[in-house]
């Protein structure tokens, strides 16, 4: 990762309030249909041209950001997804990306790589394939999605490559044998996150599905995170932070997920036509292709943000959740110094095997 931009901006964020993340939709197209994601349900969008990408680049520079995240849909439907990773790697930016990597090969990864792209999320929800297509509603999905991972490992070391798991009803009790197989057998790093059951009517993300059961059983949740606290105290590489861990045990057996959060000042979602939202769930307030760096830093921008904030139920995300925490969480600002750290914590199980 280029940690050098994300450590000279930190401080910033910190004292100002200024922008730190951004999460950019370069599309809401994707070829899979998993039941408990909203976002193939909303059908076609506009979808911003290369040259738009440039300009949003060096805007949200201006503005301070210091990682960007391209996400979707499926981005990697974009034809020219390496041209737009490459605008915002070539401005400095901590480059991720986030893909249920049915659509990945080898030569389209080096070239993401080449493009400056530092670190790769994929998704799995499984160790089983059949279960693992059920879920996303078609077939070969498991298989091709551990080819990637693996293809990815070797190629984005020592950038990070996260295997993203959604916690649901149907793959509770199996979490643990997930974090496993992708530690110790791919390489990788597990990302652990509740499917986000909102209110009817609030969220955009996520849909009805019979794997949305929900609060879970207490004790079954109440085993599943006490073998997770204890997986990582040994070294497995699970990248969100204890915090994380013990707000997600509570939602799952409580459904309670209300929070206070950053959600339009220190990071912000870009969607395909460039309509800027507080977060991926919350309704568009401007556009980033008529939006000034100085706009985002008065009063009317983030009087508009902090009224969509009052108003929401709140959720559990993890990439909102730790983005709050590095500015209002010292033990995870200094968890993740230690996980960081070569030869100590997560990274240890990765050094002795590799």
């Amino acid at each position: 990762m280029k940690y050098s931009r994300m450590l000279l901006r930190w401080p910033a964020s910190f004292l100002f309030g200024s922008l730190y993340t951004c999460n950019i939709k370069v599309t809401l197209r994707c070829n899979l249909r998993c039941g408990f994601c909203g976002l193939w349900r909303r059908g076609g969008s506009r979808e911003m041209y290369l040259q738009n990408y440039i300009t949003a680049a060096d805007k949200l520079k201006k503005m301070g950001a210091a990682r960007i995240v391209l996400t979707g849909g499926e981005p990697l439907l974009r034809t020219d997804i390496v041209e737009i990773t490459a605008a915002f790697a070539r401005r400095g930016f901590s480059t991720t990306l986030l893909t249920n990597g049915t659509l990945a090969d080898r030569e389209r990864l080096l070239a993401l790589k080449r493009a400056g792209l530092n670190d790769i999320g994929i998704s799995l929800d499984s160790c089983d394939p059949e279960t693992q297509d059920d879920i996303c509603g078609r077939k070969g999905v498991w298989e091709k999605a551990v080819s990637t991972i693996r293809e990815s490992v070797d190629i984005f070391h020592p950038g990070i490559v996260e295997v993203l798991t959604t916690v649901t009803s149907r793959n509770l009790t199996a979490i643990p044998d997930i974090v496993e197989f992708v530690v110790r057998d791919l390489k990788a790093w597990a990302v652990i996150n509740p499917v986000n059951i909102p209110s009817p009517g609030h969220s955009i993300l996520s849909a009805g599905s019979p794997d949305l059961t929900f609060p879970l059983p207490p004790r079954q949740v109440d085993r599943v995170f006490d073998t997770l606290r204890t997986m990582k105290r040994s070294g497995y590489r699970i990248l969100v932070s204890n915090r994380f861990l013990e707000e997600s045990r509570s939602y799952l057996k409580s459904g309670r997920y209300r929070w206070k959060c950053h959600a339009g000042e220190r990071y912000l979602t870009v969607f395909p036509n460039g309509s800027i939202s507080p977060c991926s769930d919350t309704p568009a307030i401007a556009n980033i292709l008529e939006l000034s760096p100085g706009d985002f830093r008065k009063k009317a921008f983030r009087d508009q943000a902090r009224k969509i904030r009052d108003a929401c139920d709140g959720c559990i995300f993890s990439c909102w959740r730790e983005a709050s925490y590095l500015f209002t969480k010292p033990s995870v600002i200094l968890e993740r110094i230690r996980q960081f750290l070569p030869g100590t914590g997560g990274k240890r199980l990765y050094h002795e095997e590799r």
